[in-house]
């Protein structure tokens, strides 16, 4: 039974447990680095002793390492339990202990002979076997080095790549070094991975888990050469801490699985992977694991894939990874304004390695609250993410600072801040969104781009004049705007004023994008599709509802979830015109539930949104295809009528405005000059979108 009532605590000095730790060293000193007499006394009188002693005080072990400043490395000399404390936990509070004290340092090692049979205990306390030789004792017996990484970013780690990091599971590590030594492909799906077009796409990389399955293997001569073959691998990194976190509460879901068994080393190879927050891909030949993919997919995010699924739907599955806001649901997400207590963890938590300015520019701002509104997103008590507001200029909102830190969430939450961000300039009136953050992650990059910003000069500027014009006006609307502004406004300008007023006829795929580009600003002589669709008032509720409209993302409710750049709709295929297609526009129609569910909209046009795709397929293609969007449940698809092919349709939108103004039946019946009513989806003319989306934003 393990012991909760352990003290640890560092002895220094003339201490009452120095004789104890000395008998008990003497009394183990056949599996022990032999130490003189006086060797005890120099490291208690550092203060490098760590002893474990019960509620009363009794002496039950110690632990005694040695500082190396140099290397910013601690290293494990002694680890002795006495007889009756030993399997109670108490060696894993005294290594726990050590880590606490020691997180300034590089990592923790330590020599262990293998022979004693306790490498799963180092593994479980998180070391690594990096390294192994033939000992300095008598029977030459082999020594492994451990090793326990505190994470901390070096040259490597901090490297920026534009490809897609993919962490390899040990099956197919493996079958990568059986390749290494034919010199060709074996068969078997891993050798896809090597094709040429993929090494362009993707940074292979491996977990330090890797060596604890190379530690496994019998022959030291094969062990040794392949941890050479590991070392020529990208490694991604995590904080331990971190490690520590995911690493249980993952232990904790999946071992409560009981359809299925999972070994505790691919437990950790999946924790390291999330806590690096670098990658949310493991690729895997192993069939065990990839049964566990949709599980560690649904709470964690991190899609475990074979080497074929990830080659062949490469570009889907990364958009997958890349923006998973069903993930943000049930997170203890919450924004506030910074307070000046916070500014130091704040600080620490977003400066980036070598970055020297940071706290001076961050501090200035803070202070300057009059003029600059810094807000921080907090996930319980870690920081997140850092946000900082500039009014300074009428005419735009600038964001000086815009630093992301949520694990292999950074890029959904980066896609939520950034949209809200826009929307928010639209809602002060401003015509131009501005981010200025020096510190662009590559990943930013792509949020930032697919918002419609563009880069000028180092920063990137996105219109957003929220007007409904043609696209002559809309062309002398951005003159005018950009006419007392720097070149780089006009440039951006007088670049979208070209592609309005192109002479010869453009497509409506191109004006589409050019509106997309333009949100919210609506092109009124586009030759663009819209559609009127009827929702149900449940799930308008939960897309629309103007209130959580008004709120923040944070809370966090799936309701706005949807509220946030894409979201997708389910319903019948049944009498949907043949025209139904995208790109469009689309009016969603609030319909009449038997329940009287959300009866402020019912019969009403509340919303308006770009239709982006359009899919037909049985329930549970469609909601694996949309799962990462959010809001429906598969319980909720299977309700929808289907077909005679069994198959239902899924509308994916995104850009949704919410109306001030609903618009309500009678008015819609006037517009359209017609009564019928509204019971699938609609084409509606050009002149009866605008007329029905300018009641609704009150223009």
């Amino acid at each position: 039974m393990k012991d909760k009532n352990v003290l640890i605590k560092a002895i220094q000095g003339n201490s009452e447990y120095t004789d104890q730790v000395k008998a008990l060293g003497k009394a183990n000193s056949n599996t022990l680095s032999l130490f003189p007499e006086g060797a005890f006394e120099q490291y208690i009188w550092k203060g490098n002793v760590l002893v474990a002693l019960d509620e009363n005080g009794t002496f039950l072990g110690y632990l005694l390492y040695t500082v190396k400043k140099k290397e910013r490395q601690i290293k494990i000399y002694h680890l002795c339990l006495k007889k009756e404390s030993e399997r109670k936990g108490i060696a894993r509070k005294l290594i726990n202990y050590l880590k606490s004290i020691t997180r300034e340092f590089i990592d923790i090692h330590l020599n262990c002979r293998q022979d004693y049979g306790i490498d799963g205990m180092w593994e479980k306390f998180g070391f690594i076997p990096m390294h192994e030789k033939s000992g300095n004792n008598k029977l030459g017996k082999l020594v492994t080095t451990w090793v326990y990484n505190h994470g901390h970013p070096d040259l490597f780690s901090t490297i920026v790549s534009t490809k897609t990091f993919v962490v390899l599971d040990s099956c197919v590590f493996f079958d990568f070094y059986r390749m290494s030594l034919r010199k060709a492909l074996v068969d078997g799906e891993s050798g896809y991975l090597l094709a040429d077009w993929i090494q362009d796409e993707l940074e292979l990389c491996t977990t330090d888990e890797i060596y604890n399955e190379i530690n496994k293997l019998p022959s030291i001569e094969e062990r040794s050469k392949m941890r050479l073959f590991a070392d020529s691998f990208f490694k991604i990194t995590c904080i331990s801490e971190q490690f520590d976190n995911v690493y249980q509460s993952l232990k904790g879901l999946l071992l409560n699985n009981k359809d299925l068994t999972i070994a505790d080393i691919n437990i950790r190879q999946i924790a390291r992977t999330i806590a690096s927050g670098k990658s949310t891909f493991i690729v895997t030949t192993d069939a065990n694991l990839l049964s566990f993919s949709s599980q560690v997919r649904a709470e964690q995010g991190i899609l475990i894939v074979s080497p074929t699924d990830l080659v062949v739907k490469l570009d889907e599955l990364r958009r997958e990874s890349e923006y998973q806001p069903e993930k943000l649901a049930g997170t203890q997400l919450s924004k506030k304004r910074v307070a000046a207590e916070e500014k130091q963890i704040l600080i620490e938590s977003f400066t980036l390695d070598g970055e020297v300015d940071f706290n001076t520019k961050f501090s200035q701002l803070l202070v300057e609250n009059n003029k600059y509104e810094c807000i921080a997103v907090w996930d319980s008590n870690i920081p997140v993410a850092l946000i900082v507001y500039c009014r300074a200029n009428e005419y735009e909102l600038t964001v000086p600072i815009l630093r992301i830190n949520y694990k292999s969430l950074s890029e959904t939450l980066a896609r939520h801040i950034v949209w809200r961000t826009i929307n928010l300039a639209v809602l002060e009136g401003k015509n131009f969104t501005r981010i200025t953050e020096s510190q662009i992650d590559d990943f930013m990059v792509r949020v930032i781009q697919d918002a419609g910003f563009s880069g000028i000069d180092g920063t990137w500027i996105k219109i957003n004049s929220k007007i409904t014009k043609s696209k002559i006006e809309i062309s002398e609307h951005l003159i005018n705007i950009s006419s007392n502004l720097t070149d780089e406004y006009k440039n951006l300008c007088r670049i979208i004023t070209d592609s309005l007023t192109l002479e010869e006829e453009t497509s409506p795929d191109f004006t589409f994008d050019l509106e997309k580009l333009l949100y919210p600003t609506k092109i009124i002589d586009a030759n663009i599709l819209s559609f009127v669709i009827p929702i149900k008032p449940h799930w308008a509720k939960e897309l629309f509802d103007e209130e959580l409209a008004r709120e923040s993302l944070f809370g966090v409710s799936r309701s706005e979830l949807a509220l946030n750049w894409e979201s997708v709709y389910y319903r019948s295929t049944q009498s949907t015109p043949v025209n139904f297609g995208y790109p469009a526009r689309i009016l969603w129609y609030v319909s009449i539930d038997r329940d009287g569910a959300y009866k402020s909209k019912n019969s009403t046009i509340c919303a308006c949104s770009t239709l982006d795709e359009v899919a037909i397929g049985n329930s549970k293609q469609l909601y694996l295809k949309f799962q990462r969007l959010g809001i429906f449940k598969l319980e909720d698809i299977k309700l929808i009528p289907k077909n005679a092919k069994n198959e239902i349709m899924a509308v994916k939108f995104s850009n949704t405005e919410i109306f001030k103004n609903p618009v309500s039946l009678d008015k819609i019946h006037e517009i359209l000059e017609s009564k019928a009513q509204i019971q699938s989806p609609r084409l509606v003319a050009n002149e009866a979108f605008f007329k029905i989306y300018s009641l609704g934003n009150a223009i």
